[in-house]
């Protein structure tokens, strides 16, 4: 294909009404477009521009509206909006073009699975590129037999310890990781909704929408910061209960079912801590419906840093406990992420999890998709992949004097177990991460990340669903 085939392919885009004229112009006039790699179809190049930011989702989607149906382009114009999709999910990632020609250079495919893998993959990412991920995808949805890599892991595994096989292992490694946490999640879930239907699976729908996603946030006036168990604060969680329920209701879980859907109570609530600078109350409290009880967590503080609205904001129990819970006299965090500083370790932590947070397997894509009612509302600052990080102790310096291994608690929402959840899905991931500082004096994450993250969402998953100490693969 040819630069000019590359052109044609953005052309296809604009004849069947998918992009505008000056979105047209806006791709010719790109900088890039000149040196972009053979385009293997119109929905490459629209995934392209998506990435770019030269066509948004909505505008894709509104593109698709108004074409009519008996258009002879519809039928064309569908199925590139529904590719580009598919590849921008790809994207997003990290699974690209780049990826996969770098794991064909370290010889982890061979150029025939790299040249089917160029076209069902987009030609850049929304994140760094992450060949992980991507062999992980090429073993599962790709053209990358599982017999295949199972003899690639043995033939990696046995190989002398040179420099390049480092990185070999690496990335095997954490594939594995990735396909494991997955293929072990299912299951798990399987095992659930047996266990789940003698108890209602609407109430364990009203227990995941508000412990697992975030239990909404409700304002109110007083001008000091109530206490966790106030009156206000109970009026505001209450009214939160009563709203849960009817979302839950509002979603149709089981219309056929005639099943009374019962508004939780809230009691057994009280202080964690109080961190006076932010002037912010920790809080937990036990959730109560039928004869199931659940630990639910919120926080309670000004909307604004100096303002005087008081704010209760659905938390994670694990985040609450250890933000709130390791503070001293003076109510500041005794724990900091020194020497990296909480600000650092946050920006390492979320780029190198950025490409595995958003790796979706197609068990989790063909998954019911999450319907809320828009009732509850939701904290932005949780609805991000990772959704907090707390330091839950010191970070200690590695013996070999590479870096440094910090103790944190980290909320993630899991596409996964929301995809087969139907419904916001967030875990509290535990465990000790390595971060090395880099030649300019900045911070990352170590070369173990992939596979220490990917273990303990694999060990939060199955606690999430009462499955305790799961065996792993080290």
């Amino acid at each position: 294909m040819t630069p000019d085939a590359n052109l044609d392919a953005f052309r296809a885009l604009l004849n069947q009404g998918l992009i505008s004229d000056a979105q047209h112009d806006a791709v010719l006039a790109h900088p890039e477009t000149a040196a972009l790699p053979p385009l293997p179809s119109p929905a490459h190049a629209l995934a392209w521009m998506r990435v770019r930011g030269l066509v948004t989702e909505a505008e894709q989607r509104a593109a698709v509206d108004r074409i009519d149906e008996d258009a002879p382009h519809w039928d064309d114009a569908t199925d590139t909006a529904i590719d580009a999709d598919d590849l921008f999910e790809l994207a997003e990632q990290g699974i690209t073009h780049e990826a996969v020609e770098s794991l064909c250079k370290d010889s982890l495919i061979d150029a025939e699975t790299r040249d089917m893998a160029l076209i069902e993959t987009p030609v850049v990412g929304t994140v760094p590129a992450s060949p992980i991920a991507t062999l992980a995808w090429l073993a599962t949805e790709g053209p990358l037999e599982r017999e295949r890599f199972d003899a690639l892991r043995a033939q990696v595994a046995a190989e002398p310890a040179f420099a390049t096989a480092v990185e070999r292992v690496r990335i095997v490694a954490g594939a594995q990781a990735l396909i494991e946490a997955d293929e072990q999640a299912v299951k798990a879930w399987q095992a659930r909704q047996k266990r789940t239907s003698r108890i209602g699976a609407l109430k364990f729908a009203v227990a995941v929408a508000v412990i697992g996603g975030g239990i909404g946030w409700y304002a109110f006036a007083p001008a000091s910061v109530p206490a966790c168990d106030a009156a206000s604060t109970r009026k505001t969680l209450d009214s939160l209960m009563r709203r849960v329920s009817m979302d839950v209701r509002m979603r149709r879980l089981d219309p056929d079912a005639g099943a009374v859907i019962e508004t939780p109570t809230v009691g057994g609530m009280r202080e964690v801590g109080y961190r006076k600078p932010e002037r912010i109350r920790g809080c937990t409290a036990v959730m109560t419906q039928g004869d199931s009880r659940e630990p639910m967590a919120y926080t309670i503080g000004p909307t604004e840093p100096k303002g005087d609205d008081m704010v209760v904001r659905g938390a994670d129990v694990a985040i609450v406990e250890a933000r709130f819970g390791n503070l001293d006299a003076d109510g500041r965090p005794l724990y900091n992420a020194e020497p990296i500083g909480r600000e650092a370790m946050e920006k390492a932590f979320r780029e190198g999890a950025a490409p595995l947070g958003s790796a979706r397997t197609a068990s989790a894509a063909r998954m019911r998709p999450r319907t809320d009612s828009g009732l509850v509302r939701k904290d932005p600052n949780r609805s991000r992949a990772i959704a907090e990080i707390e330091p839950t102790g010191p970070c200690r310096k590695l013996e070999d004097g590479t870096g440094h291994a910090c103790p944190l608690v980290v909320e993630y929402n899991d596409s996964l177990m929301s995809a087969l959840s139907g419904s916001d899905s967030s875990l509290p991931v535990k465990g000790e991460f390595t971060f090395v500082e880099d030649d300019n004096g900045g911070w990352r994450v170590g070369d173990d990340f992939a596979q220490t993250f990917m273990r303990k969402v694999l060990e939060a998953r199955m606690g999430s669903i009462g499955v305790p100490n799961p065996s792993l693969r080290q």
